[in-house]
């Protein structure tokens, strides 16, 4: 597809139609999305309800599935959706990674709530760090062994309480869109917490927002495919 004239920011990509995508659906959204986890966090600190951060996730997810139908770039074809564990059914869900449209798609197909594992990094960035943190998701501080380790006990808490928790195995977004190595210990917290794995496939974000990208630079035009496996019994 044609990405039309396009400017280069610091050797990332910005062309009209992420401009316009920038200005619907990152500015005007994203304001409803601060004011909501705003709101939500002021309720759940003055009343101490909802320990657990789980309004905030169906916030977070509300607005993805919003965020990206309104932009245009909603997935054309999602498949495999009676696989999805039913929704009190904690269970580990795992996920190529190549875009940063891999979070919202995977936060509006899930239907129960869930953490991510996310790097610790992420939290200094606008709105989706207000999300992160508000939202009691399990951050990552990849640098040290003990900061790994405590990410990995935070983890199989939540699934052992019934919450869900998603990772992407790879530990990084692929630059090229095609898969790399992933890191062990992901799939441990499935064995160690007694849930099943849930496998989901993602084809298309990448060139739809690569990660050369600001933002992103084509619509679906038919290209955003997710295709959710059958869960791999740890016990089978």
């Amino acid at each position: 597809a044609e990405l039309g004239p396009y400017l280069v920011i610091k050797g990332k990509s910005l062309n009209a139609f992420g401009a316009l995508y920038g200005v619907q659906s990152v500015l005007l959204l994203g304001m409803l999305w601060w004011m909501a986890l705003t709101l939500t966090e002021a309720v759940c600190k003055k009343t101490g309800w909802d320990e657990d951060r789980l309004f905030h996730d169906w916030v977070g997810k509300t607005w993805s599935r919003v965020n990206m139908a309104v932009g245009g770039c909603a997935p054309s074809v999602v498949k495999g959706t009676e696989n999805l564990p039913p929704p009190e059914q904690a269970a580990l869900y795992v996920s190529n990674h190549a875009s940063w449209f891999d979070i919202p798609l995977v936060a509006q197909i899930i239907p129960n709530s869930f953490k991510f594992i996310a790097a610790a990094e992420l939290k200094g960035l606008p709105l989706v760090g207000q999300q992160l943190v508000d939202g009691k998701h399990v951050l990552l501080d990849r640098s040290s062994r003990r900061g790994q380790l405590t990410s990995f006990k935070e983890s199989v808490a939540y699934l052992k309480r019934g919450i869900s928790i998603f990772a992407f195995p790879e530990g990084t977004r692929s630059r090229s869109g095609k898969m790399i190595p992933f890191k062990g210990g992901v799939f441990s917290m499935a064995v160690k917490a007694g849930v099943p794995i849930v496998p989901i496939s993602i084809n298309g974000a990448f060139e739809t927002y690569p990660s050369s990208a600001i933002l992103p630079l084509l619509p679906n035009s038919e290209n955003l495919k997710v295709v959710v496996h059958p869960p791999i019994d740890i016990e089978g």
